[in-house]
C-alpha cells in the first residue's frame, strides 16, 4: 500500500490469490458508486505483501484503498455478511486494525461502521 495514502484500507484475505482478487474486485464494484476514490491495491508479483507476519498463516491479501464514510462501511458490512467464510482486515489512517469474518459481520451489523467512525480519538485501537 502506498504509505502516503491517508484513507482506509480493506484487505480481502484468502489462501487462493485468484479468489482474493475476484472478491476484492466484487467489493470494489459494490463500493464504486459510494466512493469514487476507491481503488484496488494489489501486491507486487513475488512480494511478501500477501503474507502475514512471521508465525501467522500465509495468505494472499488484496487491498482496497478508500476514503470510507458510513455508507461505504454499511456496504462493506453487507458484502462481508453474505460470505461467512471470508475474512477482511480493515486498517484506519491512525494505524488501528480490525480483522473480521463474514460470520462476525452477520452477528454485529455495525461492527465495521463503528470501527471506521472511531478514528482513534479516544487513544484506543481495536484488533
Amino acid at each position: 500500500m502506498p504509505e502516503n495514502h491517508t484513507g482506509y484500507r480493506i484487505s480481502v484475505v484468502d489462501e487462493d490469490p485468484l479468489r482474493a482478487r475476484r472478491d476484492a474486485r466484487e467489493l470494489l464494484a459494490a463500493l464504486a458508486e459510494a466512493d469514487s476514490t476507491a481503488k484496488l491495491d494489489l501486491p507486487e508479483p513475488g512480494s511478501l505483501a500477501g503474507s502475514f507476519d512471521k508465525g501467522g498463516p500465509s495468505a494472499e491479501t488484496v487491498g482496497l484503498l478508500l476514503s470510507a464514510g458510513s455508507f461505504v462501511a454499511a456496504l462493506v458490512q453487507v458484502w462481508l455478511a453474505r460470505i461467512p467464510q471470508r475474512t477482511i482486515v480493515v486498517k484506519r489512517p491512525d494505524g488501528a486494525v480490525l480483522q473480521v469474518t463474514g460470520k462476525e459481520a452477520r452477528e454485529d451489523d455495525t461492527l465495521i461502521e463503528r470501527f471506521l467512525a472511531d478514528d482513534g480519538r479516544d487513544g484506543t485501537a481495536a484488533g
